[in-house]
């Protein structure tokens, strides 16, 4: 049984509890209220800029940079784009004209003399469909459109490093032997697998 002392104690310390709880919750209702009308209050004072001139200067003076700036990367994108298509396609154009006038050549040629200069398309071109190729070897050629594309095909690669063999081989020949009707055939196989390769890469960027 507990004293009329402790009881006391007891009771004192549930009343101050209790007067605890009810302050605690006061400050903090106070402490909501408070934020509840302070984010009114900013909001309030948001809108009320927002619906001044200087308001609807700043808004679309934001919405104008805004728009300037993606306008500007967009465009920029395009023009890198286009820029970068337009070289691709010079590239493929220059190096099928190559493929075409070296298998013109070859098959009219008698002597490894006339292989030679049928050959030479792979150094220079007869008629550059840019000058800036005009004295760049067919396999930078290749080089350039790997770069600009991403893509590489590893068997016209081999082709065109045979092609380019080929071609030191018939410098170092006797120029005035007849042209090897073997060596005619390899070189028509190598340039016709080239051709369809590079005229499915142009009618796939045509499509």
């Amino acid at each position: 049984m507990l004293d009329d002392e402790a009881k006391k104690i007891i009771e004192a310390e549930e009343r101050y509890r209790h007067e605890i709880t009810q302050k605690l919750r006061s400050g903090i209702d106070s402490f909501e209220q408070s934020a509840l009308n302070l984010e009114h209050s900013i909001w309030g004072k948001v809108l009320e800029i927002l619906n001044s001139n200087f308001g609807l200067w700043f808004l679309s003076s934001v919405f104008i940079t805004g728009g300037a700036a993606m306008y500007q990367i967009t465009q920029h994108h395009f023009e890198v784009k286009m820029s970068r298509e337009k070289e691709v396609i010079t590239c493929e154009f220059e190096i099928a004209n190559r493929l075409n006038s070296m298998k013109f050549l070859i098959k009219r040629a008698k002597t490894n003399a006339d292989a030679k200069f049928a050959l030479t398309p792979i150094t220079d071109s007869f008629g550059a469909v840019s000058t800036e190729y005009e004295h760049v070897n067919i396999a930078v050629l290749y080089f350039k459109v790997f770069q600009l594309t991403g893509l590489r095909n590893a068997e016209m690669e081999g082709y065109v490093k045979a092609l380019e063999e080929k071609n030191l081989a018939i410098h170092l020949a006797n120029p005035t032997a007849p042209f090897d009707e073997d060596e005619r055939k390899n070189l028509l196989e190598m340039i016709a697998a080239l051709q369809r390769y590079e005229s499915d890469q142009i009618n796939h960027r045509k499509n």
